[in-house]
């Protein structure tokens, strides 16, 4: 599993507001940088790395992609940040993680409630319960924490499970989260590696952000985001003083006026989010207006 785009998404959350505290990925990560790749990031959005010199290369992850033999680890990344307390989970011991727990079970108590942050790279499209696995992480944080999520949207690669970015805003926006940003981000299929003619590289993406905005104005007309392209999801949520787990979410066509009434005060205490955008384009729009459904803006790289 690999961090891919969150790797800005947390460094501009960090500049929105810095993460503090417990830090917890669900299992090991890739970040795909290598030490001096990391520092002129953290450069790039005017972030004073800590302690540079505690960078470490990664030996605990499984499957490098060709040419990041030499990425930093995820806890080096964080590090740079000044967290401290980093932990990984995962359902096994495989890549060394510190706590094993298999999150289709119930968890246990000493879990909940012990994050500040919590960092999937590609958890819930590999799971046969990812709405379990979704009710797990929201447990996992402590009030006031913040979850960072990126999964697959179409089945491109490996991806066992597929979901919508309107499950994700469903589930956060049922349960009462403080904020909720949800992105697709389409991949280039035209991008090829030039190191190998063969292989498709989709680094270069267009993102698009579900438009909370016009949720109640388009109601049951909300679009699902449909491509035949490379589809991530990615996902931003923080968890607020009274927000619940448990909530299940109905889906927008079937939705009662009662359940839109709770739904729409939710959302309406969400758009009072000061929070920036957390992620752009990194290249020229590519995917055209006949390509989008109704609901989502289009964000440029600029």
């Amino acid at each position: 599993m690999g961090l891919g785009p969150l790797v800005d998404v947390i460094l501009r959350e960090h500049t929105h507001k810095p993460l503090h505290g417990d830090a917890l990925f669900i299992g090991r990560q890739t970040v795909s940088l290598t030490g001096d790749e990391a520092l002129a990031k953290l450069q790039s959005y005017g972030i004073c790395p800590a302690n540079p010199a505690s960078i470490e290369i990664d030996t605990s992850t499984i499957h490098h992609r060709p040419g990041f033999e030499s990425s930093i680890s995820d806890v080096s990344f964080l590090r740079l940040l000044g967290l401290r307390n980093i932990r990984a989970l995962d359902h096994s011991p495989y890549e060394k993680a510190e706590i094993i727990h298999d999150l289709r079970r119930p968890l246990p108590w000493r879990l909940r409630r012990s994050a500040d942050i919590v960092i999937d790279g590609s958890t819930l499209d590999n799971v046969f319960t990812p709405a379990t696995v979704l009710q797990n992480f929201a447990r996992l944080l402590k009030p006031g924490g913040r979850l960072f999520m990126l999964n697959a949207g179409s089945p491109y690669d490996t991806a066992y499970v597929l979901t919508t970015p309107m499950w994700y805003v469903d589930y956060f926006v049922t349960n009462g989260f403080a904020d909720c940003k949800v992105y697709a981000v389409v991949g280039d299929e035209m991008n090829f590696d030039k190191k190998n003619s063969n292989k498709k590289n989709f680094d270069d993406f267009n993102v698009f952000y579900v438009d909370l905005a016009q949720i109640e104005s388009r109601r049951r007309e909300m679009g699902r985001f449909l491509s035949s392209r490379p589809l991530s999801i990615v996902v931003f949520a923080e968890k607020g003083t009274h927000s619940s787990w448990d909530k299940l979410p109905i889906q927008q066509d079937y939705r009662s006026p009662e359940e839109w009434k709770s739904y729409l005060s939710n959302i309406a205490a969400m758009l009072q989010s000061k929070r920036p955008h957390l992620l752009a384009s990194n290249t020229e729009r590519f995917v055209s207006d006949s390509e989008v459904k109704g609901g989502h803006i289009y964000i440029a790289a600029d």
